[in-house]
């Protein structure tokens, strides 16, 4: 049976049924076709029928030999993996190739984030702005940025009747797989929101963010936002990037006393796992804990 004919398939599942962003889709479209790449140099037919567990591990051998990181081998065998479990599922093949198939382990570095301070500088900074549109303009998104924790594209996508100031919540639609989640505005996010908005131009469209030029913004001119404050601070701006503020948001909320479930749907996690990166805590932070141990002290 012809694999690349169902790879088409499989992908249209994961963007219509599954609802997966379209840079997962170019990352699962980017790994089959390396597979696909591996079975031409190793001359065997691109063919489910042929595909073994045999094939599987001369893949891994073949990946190795290449000096890839585990966790890079770790995905392209998890994308193929969900590949043939759609196969199974839709009942084109009753072979899985993939078992007693160990995938290497992935590695899961703790998140860089700014400390609460950190994040205190870069919202200052600004103001220090050549406009004071742009000024109200860059302290909103930096503030919804570290006040909510929403990603880069769901900042990008608010539209104007996503901010309700008279409920103080922000509503984010088309999220990781294109979920709607409502969350809180915090009084600081929700003033700097309503001071842009005083200031924001009328446009041809209805997005909450706009460039100077009133098009909508960008991720060039997001991530121009992030670096302009970045220079007017002592942060050291090699080691943040527009993700770095979602780490904080969890980070910040942790440390707060938020528990990890509510955590969990602020981000938008489907999973407990995906959010569970964030339980990283200082020596401090556990002899502060082990203090509050009924038995301690007696």
């Amino acid at each position: 049976m012809e694999m690349a004919l169902l790879y088409e398939e499989f992908l249209s599942y994961l963007d219509l049924e599954r609802g997966c962003s379209p840079l997962t889709i170019k990352s699962y479209r980017s790994d089959f076709r390396i597979f696909r790449r591996y079975l031409k140099q190793a001359n065997t037919e691109a063919d489910v029928s042929n595909t073994s567990r045999q094939t599987i591990r001369r893949y891994i051998t073949w990946m190795r030999s290449d000096d890839l990181k585990s966790s890079s081998i770790a995905r392209r065998l998890n994308s193929l993996r969900s590949f043939w479990n759609y196969l199974r599922d839709s009942g084109y093949t009753q072979e899985d190739p993939f078992l007693r198939i160990s995938v290497p382990k992935r590695s899961k570095p703790v998140p860089h984030y700014l400390s609460a301070d950190e994040c205190e500088e870069l919202l200052a900074a600004t103001e220090r702005q050549s406009s004071i549109a742009r000024a109200f303009r860059d302290r909103a998104i930096l503030s919804v940025l570290i006040f909510t924790g929403i990603r880069r594209a769901e900042l990008l996508d608010l539209r104007l009747d996503c901010v309700d100031l008279s409920q103080g919540t922000l509503r984010v639609e088309n999220g990781k797989g294109r979920k709607t989640r409502v969350l809180p505005l915090c009084e600081r996010a929700a003033a700097a929101l309503r001071d842009w908005l005083e200031f924001r131009q009328r446009c041809d469209h209805d997005y909450l963010f706009t460039s100077i030029a009133r098009r909508r913004l960008g991720v060039k001119g997001l991530m121009g936002v992030l670096r302009r404050a970045l220079e007017k601070t002592n942060i050291d701006s090699d080691s943040v990037t527009l993700h770095t503020l979602r780490h904080t948001f969890a980070c910040l909320m942790l440390q707060g006393g938020c528990d990890l479930f509510t955590l969990s749907r602020l981000l938008g996690h489907t999973r407990l796992d995906t959010t569970a990166i964030y339980l990283h805590v200082s020596i401090e932070d556990l002899r502060e804990s082990l203090s509050a141990h009924p038995l301690n002290g007696q």
